[in-house]
């Protein structure tokens, strides 16, 4: 696969990395690149830096699509993750009626777990990406993921939550009592039951009914949602979406991508290509080395050889700290992007960086602005 292709075939293009390699950056380019070229795309970021604003030229980037003003190509959107708001949505959706969805978006219990239980922000992140496909309005979205220690997290969301769908743990609450044995006594129930009274008087909290009403409320809305998580996985799995792994030349940070590939693999996850950011090309330090220019001064030509001949040994000790992870996830390279300057400030220097990702038919402006 190319990085052309993808950006030309693929519905959705998850881009994967640890935390500094330029992950975000890359995403935000990409969706550039695949505006430019005609497809109308969608990128979707857990960031929400000043730099990226700036530099897609927005005033605000929230929870609703903001148009991004390209000069040429098709519309291109950016919006961030909000995990509130997209629980709200998906339960609003999932509801039979207005006042299923109104008992567990009122409900206390749900209100205050719906954007800090465990999990939450990953599923929320990857339905996000579900509900853009499903709407057609975009023909790619292109997701920037939490860095490498959430990645894998954020990618096995509905199977963890399927899980959790089906445990003792939700069958407990909604009946305390289950968790006595079968041959339990009608006196063993009553007096859990008195305990929990007791300690919702003690604490002034309605505890168990607030924990029954909500299991309750989203009871109802199992089977839906059900559905909707292994249709969500499917999605994740399904030919139409690609993984692009981000990373850069640097020890620590290859060996981090190394395992994240590896966890990848683990839950049944492959890897479409890879990036590699801050990198010297290796086709430019190929050999025979070039000659000096015309009219160079003998003493000015020999410091250019020795400044080539050190590039090359660094090219060469980059290529050997990638080489593990290429063979690990036996994944092509799909771009080098060189080491720039600061990171793109502009939505003019976010194009100059996608033309180094996917070269246009013009060569890519000159080297000196940045990638984060």
């Amino acid at each position: 696969m190319t990085l052309e292709r993808a950006l030309g075939e693929a519905r959705i293009l998850l881009c994967v990395g640890s935390g500094g390699v330029g992950k975000t950056t890359t995403a935000a380019a990409l969706g550039v690149a695949a505006a430019r070229r005609g497809r109308t795309t969608a990128v979707l970021t857990v960031d929400p830096a000043q730099r990226l604003k700036d530099a897609l030229g927005l005033d605000a980037l929230d929870g609703a699509p903001r148009r991004v003003a390209l000069e040429a190509g098709a519309p291109l959107d950016a919006m961030l993750l909000d995990v509130k708001r997209t629980f709200d949505v998906l339960v609003a959706g999932l509801a039979a009626t207005p006042e299923q969805a109104r008992r567990v978006l009122e409900n206390r219990l749900y209100q205050n777990l719906s954007s800090t239980l465990a999990g939450t922000a990953e599923y929320m992140a990857v339905e996000t990406v579900y509900r853009l496909a499903e709407e057609e309005r975009y023909e790619l979205v292109v997701v920037d993921t939490p860095p490498s220690r959430h990645a894998v997290d954020f990618l096995d969301a509905p199977r963890r939550l399927l899980a959790l769908l089906d445990s003792r743990a939700l069958a407990i609450l909604k009946d305390p009592t289950s968790i006595l044995p079968a041959a339990g006594s009608r006196l063993a129930h009553l007096l859990l039951l008195g305990v929990l009274r007791g300690l919702e008087r003690f604490t002034g909290l309605g505890l168990v009914r607030e924990i029954g009403d909500f299991v309750h409320a989203i009871d109802a809305l199992t089977e839906a949602f059900r559905a909707r998580v292994a249709a969500v996985a499917a999605l994740l799995r399904g030919r139409g979406t690609q993984i692009v792994l981000v990373t850069t030349p640097e020890p620590g940070l290859a060996a981090e991508t190394e395992a994240l590939a590896r966890a990848l693999r683990a839950i049944g996850l492959s890897i479409a290509g890879v990036i590699v950011n801050r990198a010297l090309p290796r086709a430019l330090f190929a050999d025979p080395p070039p000659g000096p220019p015309p009219g160079i001064p003998p003493p000015l030509a020999t410091r250019l050889a020795r400044s080539f001949a050190d590039l090359k040994v660094l090219a060469d000790r980059q290529a050997r700290v990638i080489a593990p992870l290429l063979a690990d996830t036996d994944a092509p390279v799909l771009a080098e992007v060189p080491l720039l300057a600061p990171p793109p400030a502009s939505l003019d220097e976010l194009v100059d960086l996608a033309r180094h990702l996917v070269p246009d038919a013009d060569p890519p402006a000159q080297a000196t602005r940045g990638h984060a």
